[in-house]
């Protein structure tokens, strides 16, 4: 029973990551209609810049500092490329690809690809039973908790929250109110640097990273992504949890190193039964 109830809190913390990487994803797309491929190495920049800052000046200022610069260099990718190319998908799509294989080859000649610690919390809790599940992924499973919920209830409630939905919804209904879709797409692309960035710190603080770890979970956050919906935060979480816990218990009772092969079976299976996947949100485009 203790190791079943391990297993799940691990699998519930692969979905808080999954989660925040697909709700940037998904966030992106309903609102400038990109696939930003580039979006995975936002993870890869929470990740160093919380382990690079924490050597300097500890981890309590690594933290705001490694949010910081992703915010900055969020927006500067959006301002000085994604912004150009919003009504042209296949542009978009074509500069994220090429910003994905510049970065790559930019942070492995910064960091190389040895593996990195990020700073953790130290000791266990004990669970029923008399498994034990180290802090600091206690800590991680708390803090995505807490932002996805943060997250669902901005994207209800904050004026920006509203902007980017009316926006994903009808980009032209919107515009007629006042919203300018280059300014709402400019919030997108912050809110899911903010996500990812913090997704890069929580896997830096439990496990080793390199600079391939954005790829890693880019691949992940566009299964996420695909099996709850494109432009559905509600279903990125409900499939970010299905995915986690079908990932933890079979990788326990089955067979670790067949993880890959479950996530995308899951995938084309949910895709064959609903091909928009699970809870897709109509987008109605203008023109």
């Amino acid at each position: 029973m203790s190791e079943l109830l391990l297993t799940l809190l691990l699998g519930i913390m692969q979905a808080g990551l999954y989660t925040l990487v697909g709700l940037g994803l998904t966030i992106t797309f309903g609102v400038t209609h990109i696939l930003n491929f580039a979006h995975g190495e936002f993870v890869t920049i929470g990740a160093f810049a919380l382990i690079g800052f924490s050597t300097m000046v500890g981890t309590a200022a690594a933290i705001p500092l490694a949010l910081l610069v992703a915010v900055a260099l969020g927006a500067l990718v959006y301002l000085l490329g994604f912004v150009f190319t919003i009504g042209n998908h296949l542009q978009g799509l074509a500069f994220s690809l090429g910003l994905l294989l510049f970065t790559e080859n930019i942070f492995l000649e910064l960091f190389s690809s040895i593996p990195r610690n990020g700073p953790r919390v130290d000791g266990t809790l004990a669970l029923l039973g008399g498994e034990q599940i180290a802090w600091s992924r206690v800590v991680v499973i708390i803090t995505t908790a807490a932002l996805v919920t943060v997250a669902a209830i901005a994207l209800k409630r904050t004026w920006v929250g509203l902007a980017l939905r009316a926006t994903g919804d009808d980009r032209f209904a919107a515009s007629t109110l006042g919203l300018s879709a280059k300014r709402v797409g400019l919030y997108a692309f912050l809110v899911a640097a903010v996500l990812a960035a913090v997704a890069g710190m929580c896997i830096a603080s439990v496990s080793p990273v390199t600079p391939a770890i954005g790829v890693s979970y880019l691949l992940t956050g566009f299964v996420v992504a695909i099996i709850g919906g494109l432009g559905s935060p509600e279903g990125v979480l409900m499939a970010a949890l299905l995915l986690g816990i079908v990932e933890a218990l079979t990788s326990r009772y089955i067979d670790p190193s067949m993880t890959s092969v479950y996530t995308y079976s899951l995938m084309v299976v949910v895709l064959l039964a609903l091909p928009q996947g699970l809870f897709n949100r109509k987008v109605v485009r203008a023109g």
